[in-house]
């Protein structure tokens, strides 16, 4: 029997250097579980942050599930706000290693031409600036396996109505209580809000994907 498509797949990575703790891991699980529960069929994919890995294993995963949307999260460790990325590029760095220590042996093949999102960005930059949550467009999505992933999961997807974000987060608020108020930056947001904007973004996102053509 044919297993059915999942509504939407969201992804987020796991520990790369110096971040040992990825907090994209956790939220895309919590986004997936509110997703559930408001009755879609949502599958959360964390990726190994390597070119050998996690790369290899995105585009597998997409090939065997085909899924109807895809909400892809990573870490901007130095952003300042939550960011939209407009474009894939398939670009990767050898100046920057990966989780493994591997910088890419060969470069990622780059599309003719930037690979723009295939979702509504201001629909979901709008999602998020209800919740007060501090966020804008990005033209880049950086030269890493963020930007990496992302091409990969929008090349095949340019004109198959499957709508494909990627979503950069900065560090999340610490939990009440661990931190004196007077050093959290105020753009950093709470992991609630977050999961649950991202969650209200994910629901748009697999809505439009379920329509035909």
């Amino acid at each position: 029997m044919t297993p059915s498509r999942p509504d939407i797949l969201v992804t987020g990575f796991g520990p790369f250097p110096r971040v040992r703790v990825n907090p994209t891991t956790a939220l895309a699980q919590a986004v997936t579980k509110r997703l559930r529960a408001a009755g879609f069929a949502a599958e959360a994919l964390i990726l190994e942050t390597s070119y050998a890995g996690g790369l290899p294993r995105l585009r597998a995963h997409l090939a065997e599930a085909r899924p109807r949307a895809i909400l892809m999260l990573g870490l901007a460790a130095r952003a300042r706000k939550i960011r939209l990325e407009l474009f894939g590029r398939g670009h990767a760095s050898p100046l920057h290693p990966d989780f493994s220590g591997a910088t890419p042996t060969t470069m990622p093949v780059p599309a003719a031409l930037p690979l723009r999102t295939t979702a509504s960005p201001q629909a979901a930059l709008a999602t998020l600036r209800r919740r007060g949550l501090c966020s804008g467009l990005s033209p880049s999505a950086g030269r890493y396996l963020c930007d990496a992933c992302y091409a990969a999961a929008l090349r095949p997807h340019r004109n198959s109505g499957v709508p494909v974000i990627f979503i950069h987060v900065p560090w999340l608020r610490p939990a009440p209580g661990t931190k004196p108020k007077t050093r959290v930056a105020a753009f950093r947001p709470p992991a609630a809000t977050l999961a649950a904007s991202l969650a209200a973004m994910g629901i748009d996102l697999a809505r439009r994907g379920r329509k035909p053509g």
